[in-house]
């Protein structure tokens, strides 16, 4: 696969015909990507509006821990899928764990959440963009809001959980 972050192998040198012929495949995705990006945003209030409901109702004691954290779990949820959207216009899965999975992971961590906390919340995303997106939106977005719960919930069990 051709993604932005190995583009810049072909600074020095001609890509080769199956590269050629990644980068053309891309190209004829882009203008389904944009979509599937504008679709996201403009459902992603609700979205994560969706999420942070049932999240209120399966971890009643998070303002027990964290004053601001369902505010501020709004805030980031929002933050993420605006990553996730771009992670999929550019079809690069590191770009997400570079520019913003691995420090939000570190972060988590932090507040002591628990693997399962983490799945619940980010599987909530998932599905409830897979009840309000369009098929094929869904289909271009799937792959990385899956793989935003694996890695976001590959964690350990803090040993005070803070959910």
């Amino acid at each position: 696969m051709l993604t932005l972050t190995n583009l810049d192998a072909l600074r020095d040198r001609y890509p080769t015909p199956a590269e050629r012929d990644r980068l053309v495949e891309y190209a004829s995705s882009v203008r389904e990507r944009q979509i599937a990006m504008n679709d996201l945003e403009l459902m992603g209030d609700a979205v994560v509006e969706d999420c942070m409901t049932k999240m209120k109702e399966m971890y009643p004691n998070i303002p027990r821990y964290h004053a601001n954290g369902f505010d501020r779990g709004y805030r980031d949820n929002r933050l993420l899928l605006t990553y996730i959207a771009k992670a999929m216009f550019f079809n690069d899965m590191k770009l997400l764990d570079d520019q913003v999975l691995t420090w939000v992971r570190t972060l988590f961590k932090s507040f002591n959440f628990t693997p399962k906390f983490m799945r619940d919340n980010f599987t909530l995303i998932r599905e409830s963009v897979r009840k309000r997106a369009k098929p094929r939106t869904f289909a271009l977005l799937e792959p990385y809001l899956t793989h935003t719960i694996e890695y976001l919930s590959d964690i350990p069990e803090p040993s005070r959980p803070e959910v």
